[in-house]
């Protein structure tokens, strides 16, 4: 177990766990731009001669001089006396450290207000308040409780502030079943995710998730492009959009590649009309949630999902993201989505929208995933793949259930997991009991169901019989009973015998 998990864990109980999350995260956050805006002040002054220079050391009106340079650089600014070193080593004796925390957070922002990074910044630091009742009955208890963490913050040695986030996002999730799941792609699927779609389109400049949850699909995504990218999205629940800013922020991706919007529902609400289509579209939408669909007359002649001739079903709301996807990727790209199964083969509404995805050759790839990988469910789970622009009027099927490794209480893709996969939708060949190319006509025989089990048969595992060397053991075994029943017979009659 990681230190900054063993800092959570000395905060809270696993049963206050989720609900307070946003404070631990939050508090290593803060500490990572404190961290980070120091060595880079330092690093330009020892740059320009100044061997000693120590910007923590520094007085506010000194400081002031690096303000306008900094903010322009790193996004934001924060005084030597906001710096978290310097707010946690008075919060003991500072009766206000509420009032304290909730000034540094606003300052944070207010630098970033009418600059390229506020987009970035804005109402970051909302999910930490100091005075939530959560913490406390009284300012006092609240107080108490935000000393010991932020002291435990402190002392804890941050080595890679990038993998502490990760740890600690993983930790949450874990802790709070399915609710947490609904927020966190686990990460091989989320590195398999990012893989199939930078290897299929490696010049993307832009990537794009409609409901980016923690922010992971998005990393991951630019993690294995060689070269910058802007990451765009959207997210419904405005805590996530704020963790999933720190969570980029944290993994270095600057400021003005960032351009997140929270608080609102994408099929709903569009927040990025203006800047699609996307080059890369990845996303690990929560499963088969309800949504308003038809009773919004607007939606039906929205043009991201008139072109089915039908909304997704109100009870379900997968498959308007996979039309939301499609209408909004560039003719180029490639949209990687993580969907329920019952996307593949529910009828009604959904087949007619699998029939004018496979009518318009927008089906490239359909992988059927291992079950119980995700947090809080067992449910296999499948991978759908989109592009306009395919090499073939066909669909590759793969059946990949039975590629993984036993991880803890969860079934991961290793490696060669992975490279199996991959290689697969490369090739775009069929392989006996694993990959299938299927064109759309044959698709369209089967009613547009895009179950892989319809297409790719399984490996028979039953034992071959040699029915000659059966049947030979049969007559063995049938000689042997009468040769036992003459025997028995003999025996009963010489009893028999001596009996009368």
């Amino acid at each position: 177990m990681s230190g900054i998990v063993l800092v959570a864990k000395q905060f809270h109980s696993d049963t206050e766990a989720w609900d307070l999350k946003f404070y631990v995260l939050g508090a290593l956050f803060y500490r990572f731009l404190s961290d980070d805006l120091v060595e880079f002040i330092n690093a330009e002054e020892r740059a320009a001669g100044v061997d000693d220079f120590s910007y923590a050391n520094l007085d506010d009106a000194t400081a002031e001089q690096a303000r306008l340079t900094t903010i322009e650089e790193k996004g934001y600014f924060l005084l030597p006396s906001q710096l978290y070193g310097a707010v946690q080593s008075a919060a003991s004796k500072d009766q206000n450290l509420n009032e304290t925390l909730v000034s540094v957070f606003k300052a944070v922002e207010a630098t970033a207000v009418g600059t390229a990074s506020e987009n970035a910044y804005k109402g970051l630091f909302s999910g930490f308040d100091p005075n939530a009742s959560v913490l406390g009955d009284t300012i006092d208890e609240r107080n108490k409780r935000l000393v010991r963490l932020l002291t435990a913050v402190a002392a804890y040695e941050m080595t890679d502030a990038a993998d502490d986030f990760d740890e600690l996002l993983r930790y949450y999730v874990t802790t709070a079943g399915k609710k947490g799941g609904d927020h966190f792609t686990p990460p091989t699927i989320a590195e398999l995710v990012a893989r199939l779609a930078t290897q299929a389109n490696p010049e993307a400049r832009s990537i794009y998730d409609p409901a980016f949850g923690s922010g992971s699909l998005l990393i991951k995504a630019r993690q294995w492009l060689t070269h910058d990218a802007t990451l765009s999205g959207q997210e419904l629940v405005r805590t996530n959009y704020n963790m999933a800013r720190m969570n980029l922020l944290v993994h270095g991706v600057e400021f003005g590649w960032i351009d997140l919007d929270g608080g609102a529902s994408t099929l709903t609400a569009p927040a990025h009309r203006d800047d699609e289509p996307f080059d890369i579209i990845v996303s690990n939408p929560k499963w088969s949630e309800k949504w308003v669909g038809k009773d919004d007359a607007v939606l039906v002649t929205d043009d991201r999902f008139a072109p089915a001739g039908v909304l997704a079903p109100k009870q379900y709301h997968d498959l308007a993201f996979t039309m939301h996807a499609a209408s909004w990727l560039a003719t180029d790209g490639v949209a990687v989505l993580v969907q329920f199964p019952g996307t593949l083969y529910r009828g009604a509404a959904e087949a007619k929208i699998r029939q004018y995805l496979v009518t318009n050759n927008l089906i490239d790839t359909v992988i059927q995933l291992p079950p119980d990988w995700g947090y809080g469910v067992t449910v296999a789970g499948v991978v759908v793949v989109l592009r306009k622009a395919k090499r073939d009027s066909a669909v590759l099927f793969v059946d990949a259930s039975k590629l993984f490794k036993r991880v803890g209480n969860k079934n991961e893709l290793q490696e060669e997991h992975q490279k199996a996969i991959l290689d697969a939708v490369h090739m775009r060949e069929n392989v006996d009991h694993f990959a299938r190319l299927v064109p759309n006509e044959d698709v369209a025989l089967e009613q547009f169901d895009l179950s892989v089990s319809r297409y790719v048969s399984p490996v028979d595992e039953r034992v071959a019989v040699d029915i000659h060397a059966l049947n030979a053991d049969i007559a063995q075994i049938v000689q042997r009973q009468s040769e036992l029943r003459m025997g028995i017979d003999a025996i009963v009659a010489d009893l028999e015998g001596v009996a009368s």
